[in-house]
């Protein structure tokens, strides 16, 4: 029976879901009649249960395909993609039978295809909030490595069976997976084709008696094998695949992207003229056949392009064979790839950079999980050595937060030549790093070992001992995790504000860090964290906000080292509504494993009635940043925003301030607020912008 919901969403996308399943006979009916709320057609392949699940599923409501025997998840998802592509649904909604996905998520599925139809739309699960063993997030930080490497695509979650597949692109991959890894295969397959990758963030369950029938060695041993094919076609002067969109290159040096620069080179009329001249030379008769080789590997290691080197190599000596003389041959050849590279440079799409900030942070459980076992065995210094490697590493091939680094110095420190300004980058992603090896040190030896100067803490402990409640507006400044270690018992009450993926970055450091526990609030995927964090703070909760780095949609510009910048006024507008004192609080590492920490008064502030909210809120922004501002100049290599700072528009559209006053005063009660007539000054008369 068709509910509102799927005459609403899934009839509009054409999108059905698809369950493989195989004895799952005490879940799958529950997420046929779940996925039914929300699409007008689930299919489920029946790979040889014996338990009934076949029955279960189609009493439900789904249509069951059925095979007597087991053959492997590959082999059933197969099945149902040309069942669903001849029935003519342009998505297949992939679920798992064992209840572990939540019919729920749909909708988010269903969205984004909308947005771009023929996009294969990722879940990413969290996998903390679902109490996964730590094993699981392992894998996948491993499986989402070898994605990369070997097609040069980041995505969040590769293990996630939770996808939405453009039946039309799809089908025409032809993936041979027969079994679990059939899943990586198809993303390995859909990257090299172009098809482009998106990700929604989803919910999943892990019960103590779900059935799985991953097999631990047999399964794992079938991935690394694909893997291993895959790393060995690639130095192969062959196509990967069916190439059904154009293929943007993708910074880093993965796999993939070595072997595009070394046989296919750069693009436009300067690579091509240069790889064209280097196979002329290389043809030379005259020229020493060592020489020849010398010429032949710099074209590959510069990324000149081996194939159109051969290319110009073949034409020239064609021409001089028909009588051309070699110099008028190698003028013709050389001019014909420059204007082909012209032609290419204007018609080849480019993709625009997007400004648009996601609200994470860079980095995960591998990082920490490193160093806090080199931390562990072999100390400090080890660590610390370690970790210039690493930075060059991660300055050569991490674009986007060098390019970061190099606006914010020019603006903190000034202009300078390249190679100072290089340098300088280093410096600060070096300075990163080092907080990095910090907050490992600080989960295996504890705070003993390391020295602190604190300043104005006692604001803090006196807050949290209130009972009232307070806001500690932090800072990509140093090191606040480590700052939230020295709290003490007033830890207890402390709350952290992140982001979804920080959320769970910082919850397993947390979980090996010593000490109380401080909880975690979820921002940016969820509109009632708001109201969350009031509750929280009428519970005399000591939230800890990020005051440099937008939570939600209400931001203000506001002068940040010369040029405007985004800040958030939601900090300042929680303390102005719920009374809770507002303390600014930074965190400065002077030297290793030594930081400063201060805190500033409490601030106690309050809407007036003769001016403007949208104007005091600017103002109390304006008061932050100068402050903020002070500090940067001060230690400009301590200040870690490593995304377009100014460039970045918040992670959702920006709104009016007012927007938010009705659920603050809902969820403080009564008495928090009263409304207002039409001509109230303390109204906001525009958005901020």
């Amino acid at each position: 029976m068709e509910s509102e919901t799927a005459q609403r969403t899934g009839e509009l996308e054409q999108a059905c879901v698809v369950i493989p399943v195989f004895n799952n006979v005490r879940t799958v009916g529950d997420v046929v009649r779940g996925a039914l709320e929300h699409v007008s057609t689930v299919i489920v392949f029946d790979d040889g249960s014996t338990d009934g699940s076949a029955e279960s599923a189609q009493a439900a409501g789904a249509t069951v395909l059925r095979q007597r025997t087991n053959a492997g998840k590959g082999t059933a998802l197969r099945q149902l993609f040309e069942t669903a592509h001849q029935r003519g649904f342009r998505y297949a909604i992939a679920m798992d039978a064992d209840g572990q996905h939540l019919p729920a998520d749909l909708p988010r599925f269903l969205e984004a295809a909308e947005k771009d139809p023929g996009a294969l739309i990722l879940g990413a699960r969290d996998l903390v909030a679902a109490g996964a063993p730590g094993s699981s997030e392992f894998g996948r930080k491993t499986s989402n490595f070898w994605i990369w490497f070997e097609t040069g695509l980041r995505v969040a979650d590769s293990q996630s069976g939770f996808r939405a597949y453009p039946l039309p692109e799809t089908v025409q991959l032809r993936p041979w997976g027969r079994r679990y890894e059939f899943e990586a295969d198809v993303l390995l397959r859909a990257a090299w084709a172009g098809i482009p990758f998106h990700t929604v963030p989803i919910h999943v369950l892990y019960p103590a008696d779900r059935v799985t029938h991953f097999r631990m060695v047999v399964d794992n041993v079938r991935i690394v094998a694909l893997n291993t094919l895959a790393c060995l076609r690639m130095p192969l002067p062959m196509p990967l695949g069916p190439r059904l969109h154009w293929l943007p290159h993708r910074p880093g040096l993965s796999l993939f992207a070595l072997r595009r620069w070394a046989w296919l080179g750069g693009e436009g009329p300067g690579w091509r003229a240069a790889a064209a001249a280097t196979g002329v030379v290389c043809s030379l008769e005259a020229l020493d056949p060592w020489l020849r080789v010398a010429a032949g590997l710099s074209c590959v290691i510069a990324g000149l392009g081996a194939l159109p080197a051969l290319l110009a190599a073949i034409g020239w000596t064609a021409l001089v064979h028909r009588g051309l003389r070699p110099a008028v041959a190698a003028a013709l050849v050389v001019g014909v790839f420059a204007s082909l590279g012209a032609l290419e440079a204007l018609l080849l799409p480019r993709k625009p950079r997007a400004k648009r900030w996601s609200g994470q942070s860079r980095g995960g459980v591998f990082g920490y999980w490193f160093f806090f076992q080199v931390t562990r065995y072999f100390g400090l210094s080890a660590a610390y050595w370690v970790l210039y490697p690493v930075t060059f590493y991660f300055l050569c091939t991490s674009r986007i937060a060098r390019n970061a680094s190099l606006q914010y110095l020019e603006r903190a420190v000034g202009p300078a030549p390249r190679p100072v300004r290089l340098f300088r980058t280093y410096r600060h992603i070096l300075a990163f790093a080092r907080t990095m090896v910090d907050r490992a040190l600080f989960a295996t030896r504890g705070k003993a070992i390391f020295r602190f100067e604190e300043n104005g803490f006692d604001h803090i402990r006196s807050a949290a001992a209130s009972g009232r409640g307070a806001i500690l507006l932090t800072a990509h400044l140093g090191n606040w995790e480590i700052a939230a270690g020295l709290l003490g018992e007033a830890a207890q009450k402390l709350a952290i504000v992140a982001y979804r993926g920080d959320h769970e970055r910082i919850t397993r450091y947390l979980d090996r860090a010593q000490g109380p526990r401080p909880r975690i609030i979820e921002v940016g995927s969820d509109s009632l964290s708001s109201l969350e964090m009031l509750r929280s703070l009428r519970e005399g909760t000591v939230l800890a906000v990020q005051g440099d780095r937008p939570m939600d949609r209400h931001v203000v510009r506001v002068p940040f080292l010369g040029h405007e910048a985004p800040f958030p006024v939601g900090p300042f507008l929680l303390a102005a509504v719920s009374g809770a004192p507002l303390i600014a609080t930074f965190s400065l590492q002077v030297a290793p494993a030594s930081y400063r920490f201060f805190a500033d008064p409490p601030r106690q502030l309050s809407f007036r009635g003769d001016e403007s909210r949208d104007a005091q809120l600017r103002t109390w922004v304006e008061e932050y940043v100068r402050r903020l501002e002070a500090l940067v100049r001060q230690d400009p290599y301590q200040w870690f925003n490593f995304y377009e700072f100014w460039d970045a528009a918040p992670p959702t559209p920006v709104t009016k301030v007012s927007e938010l006053h009705a659920p603050a005063h809902e969820a403080l009660g009564p008495d928090a607020g009263r409304p207002r007539p039409k001509g109230d000054p303390d109204r906001p008369a525009a958005p901020m912008h």
